[in-house]
């Protein structure tokens, strides 16, 4: 058997806080949550010190991740009423590795915030204390020979966790480590925190969105969708299809072309289109169910809504007009769009793990460096125009004011810019890449040259 990397504990100070253990935020137990966020972190062996009551529900709510590569979970119960006793001690010391972290099982965590103690620094013989500012939080990292220390301490009786860990505390050495800004923690003590449990988690995620119109318009609207729709258990694939529906009517009403309800009509679903499509990756995210065919069909279904609209753009101007203008300037925009997407696609098979197209922003856009600094600007501001949430908002204010068509030139010329901008780096590094071999090649042949002028003297 492995040795745990790390302990989660069901908290003892109060009957409120052992029982939120096992209660439900955003649809997940919050021990599970504690479980999969430890998986995320590459943890792959866990002991949860749990009251006997609360094993079958965490087993229940683990069967529904049978698809995902778990931990390898070993349950120490206490013994009632939740005390720890010398047996506790010794089934939970066999099972750990020479250091563990210790995590109280109401705690919201960041898979960073392990890293955090992990990288701490410590000695073999110190325990690692987390600290927000002058705060302690219910997390740390100990070496294995003071979680044993507490056999003595608790053979003339049965003691609670919290007892175990101050007294593991007091009698050994410390390390303090401070939590960093960036990484978001909460403790659920009682039943009333649950809504503000879950608004903690929407937060992290609407703070963690690029783009003014995503993260202060639609995720106002999406994230509360999203928890509905995580306590129901609704598949994000299943949101995902739903989506590509509405994304494709949007391109139907849009072809109208005369109407100007119908034509409002279809940028108002396709604006629901960018926001829902928001649901599916929230969704994945509260309920630890995301997946790499997740992120294709998410792509799939962007660009089926986005060629829905700009199809039904290109149908709607020709019905209004009559021009032939409307095929070629389509024409132009189909093209750079799949030029554009090609670039995309081919990095993130490339370098990446990822199917989803927001990993190439992270990964590509956000990382150049060596290039000029006015397309360097160009690029960080620039792609917030491309970007579906900007513009399909753009979209639904020209259909308010009866000028959507305009939107079929812009997005042309936006679309065609972005495509020569991505074949211009392509190629460029192309030509950086050939060049490096060339250089290497023949220095490698320089040296083996020399080296047989040297054989042959």
């Amino acid at each position: 058997m492995n040795k745990s990397q790390a302990t989660l504990y069901v908290p003892s100070d109060t009957p409120e806080a052992m029982m939120m253990a096992t209660d439900k935020v955003a649809g997940v137990p919050i021990i599970v949550r504690g479980i999969m966020t430890l998986s995320q972190a590459g943890l792959d062996c866990l002991t949860l010190i749990i009251a006997e009551s609360q094993s079958e529900k965490i087993l229940t709510a683990l069967s529904r991740y049978e698809e995902q590569r778990l931990p390898e979970i070993k349950i120490v119960t206490y013994d009632e009423p939740y005390r720890v006793s010398p047996e506790v001690v010794k089934q939970v010391a066999a099972a750990m590795a020479k250091r563990s972290l210790v995590i109280n099982a109401n705690l919201l965590f960041d898979k960073e915030l392990v890293e955090t103690l992990c990288n701490s620094g410590a000695s073999s013989d110190e325990t690692v204390v987390c600290r927000e500012g002058v705060h302690p939080l219910p997390v740390m990292e100990i070496p294995r020979a003071a979680w044993e220390s507490l056999a003595s301490f608790t053979e003339l009786k049965a003691r609670s966790i919290e007892s175990c860990l101050r007294q593991m505390l007091e009698s050994g050495r410390q390390r303090v480590a401070q939590k960093p800004a960036d990484v978001n923690t909460f403790l659920v003590k009682r039943r009333r925190d649950r809504a503000v449990a879950e608004k903690f988690l929407t937060e992290a995620i609407r703070h963690s969105t690029g783009g003014p119109v995503a993260k202060y318009i639609n995720k106002r609207i999406s994230l509360p969708v999203s928890v509905l729709l995580s306590k129901l258990w609704v598949s994000p694939n299943g949101i995902t299809a739903f989506n590509i529906v509405i994304g494709v009517f949007s391109g139907v009403f849009a072809a109208d072309g005369h109407r100007y309800d119908v034509i409002l009509l279809g940028a108002v679903l396709f604006q629901i289109a960018s926001i829902v499509d928001g649901c599916d990756g929230e969704v994945a995210k509260l309920t630890f169910r995301a997946s790499k065919f997740g992120q294709y069909i998410d792509s799939l279904s962007d660009n089926l809504s986005l060629g829905s609209f700009m199809t039904g753009l290109i149908a709607g101007y020709w019905r209004s007009t009559h021009s032939p203008v409307a095929f070629s300037v389509g024409a132009v925009m189909i093209f750079s769009t799949a030029i554009t997407l090609f670039w995309m696609i081919r990095y993130l098979k490339r370098n990446t793990q990822s199917a989803s197209l927001v990993t190439y922003d992270k990964e590509y856009l956000q990382k150049l460096s060596g290039q000029p600094r006015w397309l360097t600007a160009f690029i960080k501001y620039g792609k917030y125009t491309l970007k579906k949430d900007v513009f399909s908002f753009a979209f639904l204010l020209f259909a308010l004011a009866g000028v959507l068509y305009w939107w079929l030139f812009i997005a042309a010329f936006g679309t065609a810019v972005s495509a020569a901008i991505l074949t211009y780096l392509n190629f460029k590094e192309l030509r950086e890449r050939r060049s490096a071999r060339r250089k290497e090649h023949g220095r490698c042949g320089g040296e083996v040259g020399i080296k047989s002028e040297g054989q042959t003297a």
